[in-house]
């Protein structure tokens, strides 16, 4: 009865997260179900350069709820849980909501003017490193307080460390959203979003 509601009151608190969980769990389901045309869904979706550069230009959007296997799913939910709580609880719905969308989306286009052609791109890890990035920019413009300023670096640094130390990764998603949460953390201090 107690997890129940704890889980009523995340959702409560947390519908946005919830809801992107919730569709990357969809997603998934659709493209690993064999009661879906899951490999015409997961064709469709997935981020393939040379294709965005044909004009298939949803690419630069879909691969963000696609992820390759349940770990990768796995990993960048609890991700969002962890890490866009904190920002969900400290700014509006719908600024996280364009935080986490526009980095995710911002990844993509980064990926895709950097990475080869023949590159092919799936997950949410953009769009939670550009939350990494706008927790980076309130560090380090001191918007944070200590503890959560301490701990929230620490993470920032290991994700970064482990960018470039896993293999299939796409370092050029996980840079470009970085790069764009700063911005948009420096947008947030300013109120300018």
């Amino acid at each position: 009865m107690y997890q129940s509601r704890g889980l009523k009151n995340f959702i409560r608190t947390h519908p946005v997260i919830f809801i992107l969980v919730g569709i990357n769990i969809l997603f998934f389901l659709f493209i690993t179900l064999p009661i879906f045309p899951n490999r015409w869904i997961a064709e469709k979706m997935i981020g393939v350069n040379i294709l965005i550069a044909n004009g298939e230009w949803w690419r630069l959007v879909t691969p963000i709820f696609i992820h390759s296997n349940f770990n990768h799913l796995l990993f960048n939910c609890i991700s969002l849980v962890i890490i866009g709580s904190l920002l969900e609880e400290r700014k509006k719905k719908s600024t996280f909501l364009l935080v986490y969308l526009s980095s995710g989306i911002f990844a993509n286009v980064f990926t895709y003017i950097f990475a080869p052609l023949t590159f092919i791109h799936v997950g949410a890890s953009g769009a939670v490193f550009g939350l990494l990035g706008v927790f980076a920019m309130l560090i380090y413009l001191n918007k944070l307080p200590y503890q959560l300023k301490n701990s929230l670096l620490v993470i920032i640094i290991l994700a970064l460390l482990f960018t470039f130390m896993e293999k299939n990764t796409n370092i050029y998603a996980h840079i470009g959203g970085f790069l764009w949460g700063c911005l948009c953390g420096f947008l947030i201090i300013r109120k300018t979003i």
